[in-house]
């Protein structure tokens, strides 16, 4: 059986490559350290005779709460007994975990070093959990990771899974409203993994750099997982910083890498861009927000020597669309500038619609919400059926994404639904505003997005970071604004701030800044 086309299971992956690949090196972490296939597929399994023994069965949830790791994937390895892991976002404050971790019901939690003290904290509202454990040494209330594995047998577990049941709760980032928690199933999983896999055109020397947070399903099943399960060694850092990145470039000969927008920017904007070595980067895949057209630009000619890809997705919808090499490097020429604002066209077993609010077809340029269908979708909202039905409409899947497909099938994200403008009856879609806002040479970022008004019900604003040594005002980025867009599109008000909030994905977080200066403004 090969890794990924005929697997059925996480489990078939693992065991796959530990046949196929024994000693190749699986993963790889600054600090010297490193686990070939066979010894990975081996910590797994007993991990997995650990939490049996612990009294775990089929069904129950583990959840993680850890910075990248490679344990962080061996805790996924648990899936092999049937278990359901549940990824946690450490950017979350104390009420928001604890909400996850109620609703999510886990019977084991385990945790990095960083996080332990922060669960201490909120045991008493944690009474679903039976058994704490931390990565290193054992300490009052929590077990050792690895004491706890390392007295048990490395042959496979007896527990099992099939392709329909639940993989993992992946909750969503919260960016327009309450997070959910989203059932993937190891059929979805495999299957996004393996039209990801065609995408970035991996093969097994490859080398991968997995920096995106392995919580989020960017980071796990559209990158780090398709580079496991072709056999490809990746290189694990545990957070996101331009001069780790651009090192890890050079001195392990990363060839393909998974970044977002805003880290992209971060990398352009950092010295070690015009000295570094990138001559092994082949790839850089980007992915989970819109890419402003001019930093892509910038982009394309800092990093010259590699191709790009992009898509289009989400955690509930799996990998949707592609823009490939192919049309970047069309892309570049004027006839083809056009797909810089594109996420490409959908990949084999996917199909895009456009509807509007009555779920009517539409075609040509209309903008309306984006609808998926694919055998790779969610297949739930944890806990939430009304939720879940909400979301599907004779099969399809609502994105709450607004977009429209062009003559050749290419589809344009416009903007969030929820994050449109609607301000004296016109809508304002902000990454449209925001384009324009990053053409001025002294913007290192910006988003727009709208704010209660008396008057226009909706009130354009901005908040920017300008690049160091930058001075201009807000009246002059605005004036340069009305030569190339309706005035009623142009922000009322700038705010400048020194950074702004993202999540741990890198997405810019309009809600945050809505209720920041919306509250300021009444």
């Amino acid at each position: 059986m090969s890794s990924l086309a005929e697997a059925r299971t996480l489990a078939d992956v693992l065991r796959s490559n530990a046949k196929a690949r024994p000693h190749k090196v699986a993963f790889e972490a600054p600090a010297g350290r490193s686990v070939t296939f066979l010894a990975f597929n081996e910590r797994v399994n007993q991990l997995n005779h650990a939490v049996a023994a612990l009294g775990l069965k089929k069904g129950a949830r583990v959840a993680i709460l850890s910075r990248n790791c490679a344990e962080y994937v061996e805790v996924y390895g648990l899936s092999k007994s049937g278990l359901i892991v549940v990824p946690l976002n450490w950017r979350l404050a104390a009420t928001e975990l604890t909400r996850l971790l109620v609703h999510s019901v886990p019977e084991l939690l385990i945790v990095d070093k960083e996080h332990c003290a922060l669960i201490d904290g909120l045991r008493e509202s944690l009474q679903c959990i039976e058994h704490f454990v931390r990565f290193g040494a054992a300490s009052v209330g929590w077990k050792s990771y690895e004491e706890l594995i390392a007295a048990e047998q490395t042959s496979e577990p007896e527990g099992c899974a099939r392709g329909s049941d639940v993989l993992c709760l992946i909750y969503t980032s919260g960016t327009t409203g309450d997070p959910k928690g989203v059932a993937i199933t190891h059929g979805a999983a495999l299957g996004n993994c393996r039209a990801a896999a065609q995408m970035l055109g991996l093969n097994e020397s490859d080398r991968t750099m997995a920096v995106m947070p392995l919580f989020h399903v960017g980071g796990m099943w559209y990158h780090l997982f398709p580079s496991f399960a072709t056999g490809c060694t990746t290189f694990i850092l545990a957070t996101f910083a331009p001069a780790d990145v651009y090192k890890a470039f050079e001195t392990h000969r990363i060839t393909n890498v998974h970044l977002v927008p805003t880290m992209i920017g971060e990398l352009l904007a950092h010295p070690a861009a015009a000295n570094t070595d990138l001559s092994w980067l082949r790839l850089m895949f980007y992915a989970a927000s819109s890419m402003p057209a001019d930093i892509l630009r910038r982009a394309l000619r800092t990093f010259a020597s590699c191709s790009f890809v992009q898509s289009y997705g989400s955690t509930e919808a799996g990998v949707v669309t592609a823009l490939d090499p192919d049309d970047h490097r069309r892309a570049s020429q004027p006839s083809g500038e056009r797909l810089l604002l594109s996420c490409g066209r959908p990949l084999t077993g996917r199909e895009v619609r456009i509807v509007d609010d009555s779920d009517c077809v539409l075609v040509g340029d209309a903008v309306g919400e984006i609808e998926v269908r694919s055998p790779d979708v969610m297949q739930g909202y944890w806990l939430d059926d009304q939720g879940t039905r909400a979301s599907f409409s004779d099969g399809w899947l609502k994105t709450g994404d607004l977009g429209y497909v062009d003559a050749e099938g290419y589809l344009y994200i416009v903007d969030r639904k929820k994050d449109m403008i609607v301000t004296g009856g016109e809508n304002v879609f902000p990454t449209e505003v925001e384009g324009y806002l990053y053409r001025d040479h002294n913007v290192l970022e910006a988003a727009v997005f709208g704010i209660p008004d008396s008057r226009w019900v909706e009130r354009v604003v901005a908040a920017v970071v300008l690049r160091p040594g930058s001075r201009i005002s807000a009246e002059e980025l605005i004036n340069g604004l009305r030569g190339h867009m309706a005035t009623y599109k142009c922000p009322k008000s700038i705010f400048f701030v020194s950074a702004l909030p993202k999540s741990a994905a890198g997405k810019i977080l309009r809600k945050e800044l809505r209720s920041r200066y919306g509250r300021s403004m009444c």
